[in-house]
């Protein structure tokens, strides 16, 4: 029984350890620390692996190859042969720990001096020392009586306890690291994941005192107990760390996190039922387990940067070609060939990901004008822009839409300063029902540069269209510029500058003001008041939302976070779950809600 739960509890732990190691690196590829956070969560997998194969150690082999040793670099020769508790010898802690050591040197903030990096280098000497020492002579521990299930199994050689001291020295080391970057943390969100990797560290760094006292008083502790410390530390170190990291990057990961839990639980679940009916009926050694789920969860996770790989190289020209047609439309805006680059453009987007179709709507006043198409006739489109409005790329239903645009699945609104002036609707991928989140992320450079050239070309016509108003008498309305209250609201605590600024002229703000107040500074001050009333209009309602709150708390918690809290975009970003594309979009349609409502105040006080 105690031998069954063991198996199975090193099992999960090593099917979460390398799932995580993967994950962390795979996801932020192109940074330092989660190479290391990986390397370190696969070394301390070492551990989990050494504990299975020396619970169901696999066969010895027949007339076995001479290279046969240099697939087990750790594990001594008996192993081999003899198998049992001799695998526990394999697989040491020490490069876990320095490099996680490195890791958390990398998240304090400044450069790596020369004293950090000598800090760094001794840890790496040491873990070479290490590992040379077991793998020459058993000068740490060996295994006399060959039983894994407890910690006071081992014979402790002379090197044994040094051992020990040198893990928990740097695991203090890679504490005060944490936990100094956490005092200096820019927020709460940066300072709440870096506790949390504290917390971590001190669960992984108790399996060194619990050894210490099994081994120096010889007291029978279960060796499960440092598997469930470790485990613990794993999933909290592997999780924290790619939080951080996608905090760093201005980038949200949860759900993606949960998604990717669940399918590989389901990956892991198949290829252990095959396994198991491999073992059961075929006679397969059960310490095939152990190599099949990892090379599951390896090749599983390799997928995606293989795909992203050749897709890289497969749409280089592709995308070179786009960008190329993308500047030639930007500098040929207002020209007679303008309808003839947009087409180009829109063509070599559609190229570039496959599409079967496209087209390109433009907005004017209440209908719809048809700018460019692909693959499709350039017909007028009887539809109100009102079904086309969104706030971010939206992935829609075949037949959703009326002929001809039926067979549309992905909509990309275009905007022009703070308002949507059109929309790309794409028909499905050539080779596929829908797109890949890297196809949507490429969609949204070639879509900002459209709708800037695009917004370009509209600016042209309306001057021309006042060109020929000027002798026309100008009608009073009370509309507020956007950029005006963008302005405001990005200098809402510089009362000067909103005294100055042409909000100040309002006689909303006028009537905040106190008999006697004359000064600049009075008028910013109200000025100040009348945006944070505007803003607070916004309010669903009076209670708080739920965390994550929900849509239509968007523009309210955007706003509010960013302009009176002042928070950091990825900050706000990451508690509402939500993209930096539909960060943005939000946002702009909310201080054009703002405006919109500091002009209807205004219209009602005359």
């Amino acid at each position: 029984m105690h031998i069954t739960l063991s198996l199975v509890v090193n099992y999960l732990a090593l099917v979460c350890d390398v799932w995580l190691g993967w994950y962390v690196v795979t996801r932020s590829p192109r940074k330092l620390i989660s190479w290391l956070t990986s390397l370190s969560l696969l070394s301390v997998g070492g551990i989990f692996l050494n504990m299975l194969l020396a619970l169901s150690p696999p066969p010895p082999p027949v007339n076995a190859p001479n290279w046969l040793p240099l697939l087990f670099p750790f594990w001594s020769k008996d192993a081999l042969e003899n198998g049992g508790g001799v695998w526990l010898q394999g697989w040491q802690v020490a490069p876990a720990i320095v490099l996680w050591h490195h890791a958390t040197m990398l998240m304090r903030p400044g450069r790596m001096d020369w004293w950090r990096g000598i800090r760094v280098a001794s840890g790496y000497l040491a873990a070479t020392a290490a590992i040379w020492v077991l793998v020459q002579r058993p000068h740490l521990f060996s295994i006399p009586s060959g039983d894994p299930l407890f910690l006071n199994a081992i014979e402790p050689g002379p090197l044994y306890f040094p051992f020990l001291l040198l893990l928990m020295l740097f695991t203090v080391l890679s504490l005060v690291n944490l936990f100094r970057s956490a005092h200096s943390a820019p927020s709460a969100l940066p300072r709440k994941q870096l506790v949390i990797l504290g917390f971590a560290t001190l669960l992984a760094g108790l399996t060194v005192p619990t050894a210490l006292i099994s081994v120096a008083l010889e007291f029978q502790l279960p060796q499960i107990l440092v598997t469930l410390f470790l485990l613990l530390a794993v999933g909290l170190i592997g999780f924290g760390v790619a939080r951080y990291s996608a905090l760093m990057e201005g980038r949200t990961m949860r759900r993606d996190f949960y998604y990717n839990a669940i399918a590989m639980a389901l990956v892991v679940l198949v290829y252990s039922l095959v396994t198991w009916v491999s073992v059961a009926i075929f006679g397969v050694p059960s310490a095939a387990f152990i190599i099949v789920i990892i090379l599951a969860i390896i090749t599983h996770n390799l997928v995606d940067i293989t795909r992203r790989t050749l897709d890289s190289l497969f749409h280089h020209q592709d995308n070179r070609i786009l960008r190329e047609n993308l500047r030639r439309l930007a500098s040929e805006v207002g020209m007679q060939d303008f309808d003839v680059n947009i087409e180009l453009a829109l063509k070599s987007i559609c190229e570039t990901i496959r599409a079967t179709f496209g087209i390109l709507l433009l907005f004017e006043d209440q209908h719809i004008k048809t700018l460019a198409a692909f693959n499709m006739n350039k017909e007028q489109i009887a539809q109100h822009p009102h079904d086309f409005m969104a706030d971010d790329v939206l992935e829609i239903n075949p037949g959703q839409f009326p002929e001809p645009l039926e067979q549309a699945v992905l909509m990309v609104p275009i905007y022009g300063d703070m308002t949507q002036v059109g929309v790309i609707l794409f028909g499905r991928p050539v080779n596929s029902l829908q797109y890949s989140h890297d196809d949507i992320e490429l969609l949204l450079y070639p879509s900002d540069q459209l709708a800037d050239a695009i917004q370009n070309t509209l600016r042209e016509a309306e001057y021309l269209r006042q060109l020929t108003q000027l002798t026309t008498p100008p009608q009073k309305h009370h509309q507020i510029p956007v950029k005006e209250v963008e302005n405001a609201l990005r200098n809402l605590y510089d009362y000067a500058f909103l005294g100055d600024s042409s909000l100040a002229e309002l006689r909303l703000v006028q009537t905040k003001l106190m008999p006697g107040t004359i000064t600049h500074v009075d008028r910013g001050k109200a000025v100040y008041q009348t945006m944070v009333e505007a803003i607070e209009k916004l309010k669903p309602e009076k209670d708080p939302p739920r965390d994550p709150p929900p849509r239509e708390w968007y523009p309210y918690c955007i706003l509010h976070g960013a302009y009176l809290d002042e928070a950091l975009n990825r900050e706000i970003m990451a508690k509402l779950y939500i993209s930096e594309g539909t960060f943005n979009r939000t946002r702009r349609n909310a201080i054009r809600s703002v405006a919109r409502i500091l002009g209807e105040i205004e219209t009602s006080i005359y």
